[in-house]
């Protein structure tokens, strides 16, 4: 019973010192190596200058130039003109007179104021009172205008010969309006009245009684040049209530 404890417990003490031994073991290596590694880079020399570092840049090559532009066509060669030879006459001689005369023989010009043989449709003798060559600034016979004109200028204006007064319109007397009305007429070369038209009218039938009334007023007629004339001419009318 004691042998065989004791047998067991050399063992324990085996199995205790192998364990023991073995990290220290790996250790003693882990060292050795170390201690080599460290000798072997302590002798490599390190430049003291280190070396100059360049940035890189990428750059694109440009791209190869544009063909040239073909040559233009060959212009087209001009036409010669044909120059025709100019014929000179041979009579060349005898068209401009080699002598020129000393003096021109002066155009008679008649400065007289009437023909010797007188004017077709004239009076012989002439007319008593007449002048000779005619007046200056004298007028000629004009023709009278058919359409009717207005006055002024040349045109003088018509007068009344007779007038007839209109009525007053009792309505209107009533309501008290009073006032003008302005009628355009066409007075003839006979002096008579025609075509009225209200230019300005009044209410409660002033301005009928105002045309009724013009229509059978008589004029002079007015005249263009001395002579009767139709004319434009506008009237007034005045209708006032007596108090």
């Amino acid at each position: 019973m004691f042998e065989t404890t004791v047998v067991e417990s050399k063992k324990q003490k085996v199995g205790v010192l192998k364990y023991l031994t073995f990290p220290v073991s790996v250790g003693l290596h882990v060292v050795a190596i170390g201690g080599i590694t460290f000798a072997t880079v302590w002798d490599i020399d390190f430049p003291t200058n280190s070396p100059a570092q360049y940035a890189q840049y990428s750059v694109a090559a440009a791209p190869p130039p544009p063909p040239p532009p073909p040559p233009p066509p060959p212009k087209a060669a001009a036409k010669p003109v044909e120059v025709k030879p100019v014929e000179i006459p041979k009579d060349l001689a005898n068209m401009a007179p080699t002598d020129i005369p000393e003096q021109i023989p002066e155009l008679q010009v008649n400065t007289g104021g009437a023909s010797e043989g007188g004017v077709e449709g004239g009076v012989e003798g002439g007319v008593e009172g007449g002048v000779l060559g005619g007046v200056i600034g004298g007028v000629v016979d004009q023709q009278v205008p058919d359409a009717p004109i207005r006055v002024g200028g040349d045109v003088k204006a018509p007068t009344v010969i007779s007038r007839v007064e209109p009525q007053y319109p009792e309505v209107a007397r009533r309501a008290g309006v009073q006032g003008i009305v302005i009628v355009e007429a066409i007075i003839d070369r006979n002096g008579n009245v025609r075509d009225v038209k209200v230019i300005k009218p009044l209410p409660f039938g002033l301005d009928q009684a105002a045309v009724d009334a013009v229509r059978r007023w008589k004029f002079k007629p007015g005249t263009l040049n001395g002579q009767p004339v139709d004319v434009i001419f506008n009237l007034t009318v005045n209708f006032k209530i007596s108090r």
